[in-house]
């Protein structure tokens, strides 16, 4: 279970707010020990000592029927967490009578994923100080953080983080391996049982961390384990080693030797560590909210108020570098839940993630700071790039869903990307492309400074977000390619983004170079990269970008750029006052309105897809080999047909598009059938030409009727080429 702290002034100061929390209409009571015990009832003077016994005690409740609201109220003091809180739908409440796990009025609650050190130092000869963990933490306990008195310390790295140029570049190297001067390497990594290297690979916009297995002082080499090899290690990609006992030579460095299980620290000069506050991380998360997509059950009406949630750790091997998977907060299919008014500090990945079936959440006024992540992670079942690899949830359940309707409002996030460099305030990854004319999420009137990478970033198939009123500044502070808002929604049918009113500047896009002065490259105001469509930018007041304020990439469609302000030196919006948390303003754009009509139908869709003949499946690499396609091939020599229905919901014009990507290998006389509600066109198309990238393609606009047949069918018959069976889009344009 848990162990608590007491972290009172005294008991006085607890029996002072009783009377406060005894006004609340129902409520479940929590205090450190020794006022708080987990045998007592949880009423305001006898209340209970952990989170997870309340937990039980409202679940109880729940199950003989809620009658009334529930708060769980916390007296001040520090929980440190032994296991995340774990809520299920059991755990919900309803519209009427919503579960609320609160602080009490004016008291400061932490909830802690860490250990404090034992204040059992002891001084070598050398000026470090040792501490003995033994049958201190669980099994195994393994951590790269420490926190000193609220700061994040140094583990033992080279080259130091004050030098002058605090990095190591390579030469050369691949996925396995990097190589730099000789000279420059020390057998002491070789030895070191748990070392790491943070490196900057292959195009330069994400950071890996890999462990290293071996290093050759005599040629340079660094092997490095097989997990978070993302993208090859080539000349002037930087790092730095970390984990290393050798390199523990300056102060507020540490090192833990994990076989004797002694932690080393060098304080600054003349300073006890006796005196300070040690906290080592434990947990990865604290709160795990969770329903179950293939049940289709969610937790549904849980909030949390004005808690401080801290100290968690991050992990090794992701399965994506530009979607790390580390969270304070997971809410994963809910509805209708919130995080308001709480504080994250010190943490080793994002404050919330929410994934998979989640909508209509809302994340407000918020303070998170120093993270080694970000603000708020939002994912569909796949990580991946275009294709349907690196799968974080299986099942068919989990790749028709993500989160959508959710509010990221009123929030700081500032001095993020401690760890993980793709990052920054909000994330919005991957959802499927049958989600893509579905709405968006809203994000307005946040605070955004001092970030790794993005303030706001939308990938594949995002759409219907609404971006307004938001102040970003100090963005793209350790990689480059990316802005203050980034979108790359690799989709031209995609429900409108709008991204309005945000004042944004500073967008460094630093690039390090060997000889210790970083370049600015492609660090963007605004980005709307990888064919990204169907998007209003206007009223944005943009200035100290490179590589361009307002950049719209490749084959963009249907913009709409104006009235927007770009400056190389400092301009200040008319409507500085409505940006932030403080700001009321708005555009009055109904999120759930902010949607397209229409969908796409994947061959893989068995209900809707229908083949004959023979269609062998392919799989080609994309551009730079950063994703891959899986499709249907099928030729002449067999004649075949692929037939998508559409399940048309409204009656009304449509535009028709296929998604293949084109190659001279294809054929250019594919015939395309559209029975439609005034009969059926007969069409020849050639797919030699269109999207290399497999973007949708227009191939006309019908009139459909809901109830009667409407397909699309691609035939082989006489063709002169490869036909491509992967995607039939549909999208309402009129009634």
């Amino acid at each position: 279970m848990i162990s608590c702290s007491n972290v009172l002034q005294g008991t006085a100061a607890m029996l002072a707010m009783l009377p406060i929390a005894l006004n609340a209409a129902t409520g479940i009571h929590v205090a450190p020990p020794p006022l708080g015990n987990d045998t007592y009832t949880g009423g305001a003077a006898d209340p209970l000592a952990t989170p997870h016994a309340a937990r039980d005690k409202v679940r109880r409740i729940i199950t003989k029927g809620l009658t009334e609201p529930v708060d769980i109220i916390f007296a001040a003091g520090t929980y440190q967490f032994d296991a995340p809180l774990e809520l299920r739908p059991e755990d919900s409440g309803s519209a009427e009578f919503p579960i609320t796990w609160k602080s009490a009025p004016g008291a400061r609650v932490v909830w802690r994923g860490g250990l404090a050190i034992p204040k059992k130092w002891s001084k070598g000869d050398d000026g470090v100080w040792q501490v003995d963990l033994k049958g201190i933490g669980p099994d195994g306990w393994n951590f790269r953080q420490l926190f000193v008195d609220g700061k994040r310390a140094t583990r033992a790295r080279f080259p130091n983080a004050d030098a002058p140029n605090h990095f190591l570049y390579a030469t050369g190297g691949d996925m396995d391996h990097a190589i730099i001067e000789p000279a420059l390497v020390k057998e002491s990594w070789g030895r070191a049982r748990d070392a790491q290297i943070n490196i900057v690979p292959q195009w330069r916009f994400f950071n890996q961390w890999n462990t290293v297995t071996k290093v050759d002082a005599k040629t340079g080499r660094i092997d490095i384990a097989d997990s978070e090899r993302h993208a090859k290690i080539n000349p002037g990609s930087w790092f730095w080693i970390e984990g290393v006992r050798a390199e523990l030579d300056q102060p507020g460095e540490w090192f833990l030797d994990t076989e004797t299980r002694r932690l080393h620290y060098l304080p600054p000069l003349g300073v006890d560590p006796n005196t300070l506050e040690v906290v080592a991380p434990v947990l990865n998360r604290l709160v795990n909210a969770k329903g179950d997509v293939d049940a289709g059950t969610h937790v549904q009406h849980v909030n949390f108020d004005g808690i401080e949630f801290r100290h968690t750790t991050f992990t090794l091997g992701h399965v994506e570098a530009r979607v790390h998977t580390d969270t304070a907060v997971m809410f994963e299919n809910t509805l209708d839940c919130s995080v308001r008014n709480c504080l994250f500090e010190n943490i080793g990945g994002y404050a919330l993630w929410l994934h998979l079936d989640s909508r209509r959440n809302k994340f407000d006024h918020n303070i998170v700071r120093d993270s080694g992540g970000g603000g708020v992670l939002m994912t569909g079942a796949r990580l991946s790039y275009m294709d349907d690899t690196k799968i974080y949830t299986p099942g068919e359940a989990a790749a028709k869903v993500a989160p959508i309707l959710n509010e990221v409002t009123r929030n700081t996030v500032e001095h993020c990307g401690k760890i993980r460099y793709y990052g920054g305030g909000v994330h919005l990854d991957s959802r499927p492309f049958g989600m893509s004319m579905e709405p968006g999420n809203l994000i307005s009137h946040n605070y955004f400074n001092d970030l790794s990478r993005n303030g706001v970033f939308a990938f594949r198939n995002q759409g219907g977000n609404v971006v307004e009123y938001n102040h970003i500044h100090n963005a793209m502070q350790t990689t480059i390619d990316g802005a203050c808002i980034h979108f790359a929604t690799m989709n031209h049918l995609n429900a409108p983004n709008v991204i309005l009113n945000n004042w944004l500047y500073d967008a460094w896009g630093y690039e390090q170079k060997p000889d210790g002065k970083p370049t600015r490259k492609l660090g963007n105001g605004i980005f709307l990269d990888w064919d990204t469509s169907n998007t209003t930018v206007r009223d944005n007041w943009v200035y100290n970008s490179v590589g361009g304020a307002i950049k719209p990439i490749w084959a963009n469609q249907n913009l709409v750029i104006e009235n927007n302000r770009e400056s190389d030196t400092r301009i200040v919006p008319p409507f500085e006052k409505d940006l932030g948390p403080e700001g009321k303003a708005t555009n009055g754009i109904d999120l759930a309105s902010n949607r397209l009509t229409g969908n796409v139908i994947h061959y893989q869709d068995e209900k809707h897809v229908a083949t004959t003949g023979t269609w062998k499946s392919q799989t080609v690499n994309g551009m730079r080999g950063l994703f891959r396609f899986n499709f249907l091939v099928g030729t002449a020599a067999v004649p075949s047909e692929a037939t998508y229905t559409l399940p048309i919901s409204e009656d009304g014009v449509y535009q028709i598009s296929l998604l293949y990507p084109s190659g001279t290998d294809r054929a250019s006389n594919v015939p395309v059938s559209i029975h439609h509600a005034e009969g059926k066109a007969e069409l020849k198309w050639d797919m030699r030409k269109g999207s290399r990238n497999g973007f949708s393609v227009e191939i006309g606009k019908f009139r459909f009727q809901k109830g009667k047949p409407n397909t699309v069918t691609l035939s082989t018959r006489s063709t002169d080429g490869n036909v491509i069976a992967d995607g039939v889009a549909f999208v309402k344009l009129a009634d």
